[in-house]
């Protein structure tokens, strides 16, 4: 199955850690900074390698809606390589309460409660992964001002990524 890169909020990790081991045990390809990068490597160069290869972004948002600095130019990125290939996807994981970031409103989420058994959220989410056809997404639409506000955003987020990848 095609490589899943997962990014996840700091308080999400404890779920982005528990479905990264229960999609591996299924099969699936993941990359995720739990357990990818090695000592004596370059992070910005691995997290940028493991982007493009990327097919899926599983997107985790924690109950605290609190994204930080790594996870928002993840998204961004994310974001860039599906616009650029209609066969890359994002799936948003929301835990709780937590609320899609206003970028990602066109992607239909899959939602969990703490709590709630694990086996039927990891089955959601391999569901997600496993089943969207090819240039398929969910709830697409004419971008608006907004969209187009936030890919400029992206596009000097990419550049960022290069100029410290450069460095």
């Amino acid at each position: 199955m095609s490589k899943i890169f997962i990014s996840y909020s700091s308080d999400a990790r404890p779920w982005a850690k528990r479905l990264s081991e229960s999609l591996e045990s299924k099969g699936v390809s993941i990359w995720t900074d739990l357990k990818s990068p090695k000592p004596g490597q370059i992070l910005v160069e691995e997290i940028q390698g493991a982007l493009d290869d990327a097919k899926c972004f599983v997107i985790v948002v924690g109950p605290k809606n609190r994204i930080g600095r790594w996870q928002d130019l993840e998204l961004q990125v994310a974001l860039q390589r599906t616009w650029a290939d209609s066969k890359k996807r994002i799936i948003p994981v929301l835990i709780g309460d937590a609320e899609l970031p206003s970028f990602l409103k066109n992607w239909v989420p899959v939602r969990l409660q703490p709590g709630e058994p694990e086996s039927s959220w990891i089955d959601k989410i391999y569901a997600a992964i496993s089943g969207i056809a090819p240039g398929e997404r969910a709830n697409a639409s004419k971008p608006d001002k907004e969209f187009k506000t936030r890919l400029e955003g992206i596009e000097r987020a990419v550049k960022e990524l290069k100029s410290i990848q450069e460095k």
